[in-house]
C-alpha cells in the first residue's frame, strides 16, 4: 500500500536535530567569551560592564585603564583558545573512528553521542557560575565534548545522514538547507543571548542552552529514523575502537578513482582552509567588538551575530539557486570566497557601527562555499563511503578550526600591542587566496558534475552531434548533385 504524500511529510527528519543543536552551540559561543571576559575583568580589576560604554568613555582619558583593557583582552583570548583546543583535540580522533563505524553501524549513534556530551560540558559550565569556580574549570566541560566528538562528529553525521537520504544532484542544495538551518538557529540564538545577559546575568542563558541541547538528546533518541541500518555481527562498542575504521578513512584518499582522487584532496584542503579562517577568527570577533572604539555591548554583540548568520544563511540558498542559472557550482564556490574575503576586510577597517554590520552583506555569498565543497567531495566516493568521507573532512575542520584559533588568538594580543585590532581579519582575506588558486588546479571539472548537470551536458552533446550529422548528411548529397539547390546550400552554412 502507497504512503499517501502528506504523511511522508510528516516523518521526522534530522533537521529538528541541527536547529537545536547549533541554537546551543551558538549561543554557547558569544556566552561563554563575554562570561570569560567579565571573569578576568574582575579579576584584573578593569571595569566591565554588559549594557553600557563606561569604561570606553574612561579610556579616552586614563591610559592606565587602556593598557589594563589590553591586559584583559589578551588573557581572554589566551583562555578562549584553551576552551577550544581542549574541545578540538580530542574530537579529532574520535571522529577519525566515528566516520567509518557508522557506514557499518549506522548514523543514529554519532548523531546522538556528540549532543550528550556538549549537554555535559553545559552542565559544567552552569555549575562553575553558580559557584564560581576557576575559570580554568571550563577546559574539563571542553575536554568532556571533545571526547564524545564534538561539533566535527555530528557534522559528519548529519552530513552522511544527508548523503544517505538525497539523490547526488541536489546534495549540494540539501547540504546549503542544513548551512541555513545552523545559520537560523545562530540568529535566534544570538537575538536572545545578549537581552537575556543583558537582564538576568549569564546563568539564564546557559539553562536554555542546556535546555535545546538536551532535547536534541531525546529528538535523536525516539524520533530520528535510522538511514543506514546496521550491517555489522560484531557488537556496536567493539568495531568501534578498530583500526580498520581509520584505514578505510584512509583509503577513500588512495583510491585512484578514476582520476578524481585529485579533485577529492584539492575540495578537502579547500574547506580545511576555509574553515580555518571562518572558525578560527570568530574567536576574536566577539573581542574585537568589545575593543574600543566599537565598545559593543551584550545586547549589540547578539543583534550582530544575529544579522551575519541571516545573511549567510539566505545567501547560502539564494547563491546556490540564483547564481546557479547562471554559473557552474565552482565558479559559486569561488564567488563565495571572495565574498568572503570581502566581508573580512570590511570588518577589519570598521571604526564605526555601520561599517560592522555593512561586512556580513559584504560577505553574503560566504555561506555557499562549504555545502558546495562537501557536495562535490559526496559525489566523489560511493555510498559505502560516505561516513569514512566526512570523518576525514571533519576532523580536518576541527583540526583546522584549532589551528585557526591558535594563529589568531595569538596573533591578535599583539596586533593590540601595535594598535592594529584588525590586522587578523586582513590576515585571514589573505589566507582565502589559498582555495581560490586550488580551484584552478582541478583536473577533469566533468568528474565532479551532479548527474543532473551531466545529463544537461549529455544533451548538448546530442544536440550538437545531430548537427553536425545533418550537416555531413547535406554536404554528402550536395556534392553527389551536379546543381546543388541554393535553398540547401543556405541551410548547410547556417549549420555550419
Amino acid at each position: 500500500m502507497p504512503v499517501p504524500a502528506w504523511l511522508k511529510l510528516c516523518r521526522p527528519t534530522i533537521e529538528p536535530v541541527i536547529f537545536l543543536y547549533a541554537y546551543g552551540l551558538f549561543m554557547h559561543m558569544p556566552v561563554i567569551q563575554q562570561y570569560v571576559y567579565k571573569r578576568v575583568s574582575v579579576a584584573k580589576n578593569f571595569p566591565y560592564s554588559s549594557s553600557t560604554k563606561e569604561r570606553c568613555q574612561n579610556q579616552t582619558l586614563n591610559t592606565t585603564l587602556k593598557e589594563l583593557e589590553k591586559e584583559v583582552q589578551a588573557l581572554s583570548s589566551y583562555i578562549h583558545l584553551g576552551v577550544v583546543m581542549f574541545a578540538s583535540i580530542p574530537s579529532i580522533f574520535t571522529a577519525l573512528f566515528i566516520g567509518a563505524w557508522t557506514d557499518t553501524v549506522g548514523r543514529r549513534p554519532a548523531l546522538a553521542l556528540p549532543a550528550i556530551g556538549s549537554t555535559l560540558e553545559a552542565l559544567v559550565v552552569i555549575l562553575t557560575m553558580y559557584f564560581e569556580w576557576p575559570i580554568y574549570v571550563l577546559f574539563v566541560g571542553s575536554a568532556i565534548s571533545g571526547m564524545c566528538g564534538f561539533f566535527t562528529t555530528m557534522v559528519l553525521a548529519v552530513m552522511s545522514y544527508i548523503a544517505d537520504t538525497t539523490d547526488e544532484s541536489d546534495r549540494s542544495f540539501r547540504l546549503a538547507i542544513m548551512e541555513l538551518l545552523v545559520f537560523i538557529g545562530g540568529m535566534i540564538s544570538q537575538l536572545t543571548s545578549g537581552l537575556w545577559i543583558e537582564k538576568f546575568g549569564f546563568v539564564a542563558p546557559y539553562w536554555f542552552i542546556f535546555g535545546c541541547l538536551l532535547a536534541s538528546v531525546f529528538y535523536v533518541i525516539f524520533f530520528v529514523p535510522e538511514s543506514r541500518p546496521s550491517t555489522s555481527k560484531d557488537g556496536m562498542i567493539r568495531r568501534l575502537f578498530r583500526l580498520t575504521s581509520v584505514k578505510r578513512v584512509w583509503y577513500v584518499y588512495k583510491f585512484p578513482r578514476n582520476g578524481t582522487r585529485r579533485n577529492l584532496i584539492i575540495f578537502t584542503l579547500s574547506t580545511g582552509v576555509v574553515v580555518l579562517t571562518i572558525l578560527g577568527i570568530s574567536g576574536v570577533t566577539v573581542l574585537f567588538l568589545l575593543h574600543s572604539p566599537l565598545c559593543f555591548s551584550a545586547e549589540k554583540v547578539g543583534y550582530f551575530s544575529a544579522f551575519r548568520y541571516l545573511i549567510n544563511g539566505i545567501g547560502a540558498v539564494l547563491g546556490i539557486k540564483l547564481l546557479g542559472k547562471c554559473f557552474s557550482e565552482i565558479n559559486i564556490a569561488r564567488i563565495g570566497i571572495i565574498s568572503l574575503a570581502s566581508g573580512l576586510l570590511v570588518f577589519g577597517f570598521s571604526r564605526k557601527e555601520s561599517l560592522v554590520f555593512l561586512s556580513p552583506i559584504a560577505g553574503i555569498f560566504s555561506g555557499a562555499v562549504s555545502p558546495i565543497f562537501r557536495g562535490m567531495m559526496s559525489r566523489s566516493v560511493g555510498e559505502n563511503e560516505q561516513g569514512a568521507l566526512f570523518s576525514a573532512t571533519a576532523s580536518l575542520e576541527t583540526l583546522c578550526n584549532f589551528i585557526g584559533a591558535f594563529i589568531f588568538n595569538s596573533m591578535y594580543p599583539a596586533s593590540l600591542k601595535h594598535d592594529f585590532p584588525g590586522f587578523v581579519f586582513f590576515l585571514g582575506a589573505l589566507l582565502l587566496i589559498i582555495p581560490l588558486l586550488f580551484t584552478c588546479c582541478l583536473k577533469n571539472p566533468a568528474s565532479f558534475l551532479s548527474k543532473r548537470d551531466l545529463i544537461k551536458s549529455s544533451e548538448q552533446d546530442d544536440m550538437e552531434n545531430s548537427l553536425i550529422s545533418g550537416a555531413r548528411s547535406i554536404s554528402s548529397e550536395s556534392e553527389g548533385s551536379p546543381q546543388p539547390s541554393p535553398t540547401v546550400g543556405r541551410g548547410y552554412e547556417a549549420v555550419a
